[in-house]
């Protein structure tokens, strides 16, 4: 059988894992977004930015669900009762973006952090070579974990460069639709593409 049939068939049959916290976070930005949406130009002779508001309540709640788990994290790599610290390190991270006075400086803001995190998985990953302690990738995936990585990288490359495009071009609403539709799809491409370009048994099935 070809090999491309071969390709075609582990790409189909792979499960790709569901983005829980991505969907947490789309619901619940999309729905305050939606239901408040009358409410935008009220809260602008305030200060305070809708679109901002809605992304901020929806990565609460995502921080809220994964607190435990990643306090657990952070006490694997090495950081002590890291609870505390970083509580107080998320409420003065959301204070400051909760007083940014623009939308386009909050889009910046998300693009500079999420280049960031890029950074810090670079230097874990390919530098120290310690992806799986953080739980980037599974410890026994030897074989696959730089291809997983390589696309992971262009995930957050393309996570900026839609964030970019879309503060440039878009809508407020189409900047709530890119940072979560537009986030779960490049998810699901980034896993279809590790599947596909996985070097799984070139051998393939028998002709």
């Amino acid at each position: 059988m070809p090999q491309w049939l071969n390709d075609i068939h582990v790409l189909l049959t792979s499960r790709v894992p569901i983005p829980r916290m991505l969907f947490l976070f789309s619901v619940v930005t999309l729905s305050l977004f939606t239901l408040s949406a009358h409410h935008a130009a009220t809260l602008a002779q305030v200060g305070l930015i809708l679109p901002v508001m809605c992304a901020l309540f929806g990565q609460l709640a995502v921080i809220s669900v994964r607190l435990p788990s990643t306090i657990d994290s952070l006490e694997r790599i090495g950081m002590a009762n890291p609870g505390g610290k970083l509580v107080l390190i998320l409420i003065a991270t959301y204070a400051g973006l909760m007083a940014l006075p623009t939308l386009s400086m909050a889009q910046s803001a998300l693009s500079i952090g999420v280049l960031l995190y890029l950074c810090l998985f670079m230097v874990v990953f390919y530098l120290m070579g310690d992806g799986s302690k953080i739980s980037w990738f599974a410890c026994d995936w030897d074989d696959g974990k730089r291809n997983a990585a390589n696309w992971h990288v262009i995930r957050l490359v393309s996570v900026i460069l839609l964030n970019e495009i879309v503060a440039k071009h878009g809508t407020p609403f189409d900047w709530i639709i890119a940072i979560t539709l537009g986030s779960i799809s490049l998810h699901y491409l980034m896993y279809w593409t590790i599947y596909a370009t996985h070097p799984h048994d070139k051998a393939g099935w028998p002709d």
